[in-house]
């Protein structure tokens, strides 16, 4: 991680998780009228379609595929719009909290057993006034 990138933090269920902000496009709040169900794909992990711009683009609970519980409803969650090299797609969370250096952030080591049972989607962890915070790494989830 470079020392003067700045991320997002956001959070699925009391989980943090960190997210570069050169992944990101925009947050979006009340989309719930621009998304379309109908189009998921279940095998790819698209829970459904954002109207996004004139646009449709797919749309990932990252939740879901990591067995996370919320109480967000849909309606009430954010949409994180990332950029990748096949165009813009979208992820799901339950609250945006804050943008932060990553020179605040601290290397958190996790013992081996732990990294491979219980990150799949994960290599990495940073804490934040003691608090760890998972990388978010969007070619995990999609493209």
């Amino acid at each position: 991680m470079a020392l003067t990138q700045r991320m997002l933090i956001f959070r699925l269920g009391d989980i943090g998780f960190l997210l570069s902000l050169d992944s990101v496009v925009e947050v979006v709040e009340g989309f719930a009228e621009q998304l379309d169900p109908a189009k998921a794909d279940e095998q790819s992990g698209i829970v459904a379609a954002l109207n996004f711009r004139q646009t449709w683009i797919p749309v990932i609970d990252p939740a879901l595929r990591l067995s996370i519980y919320s109480q967000v409803r849909v309606s009430h969650k954010k949409a994180v719009i990332l950029k990748s090299s096949e165009g813009n797609w979208a992820i799901l969370v339950d609250e945006v909290e804050e943008f932060t250096d990553s020179a605040a952030l601290q290397p958190c080591d996790l013992p081996l057993l732990v990294r491979s049972a219980a990150f799949g989607f994960c290599s990495q962890v940073w804490l934040l006034n003691n608090e760890p915070l998972i990388a978010f790494e969007p070619q995990r989830f999609y493209g």
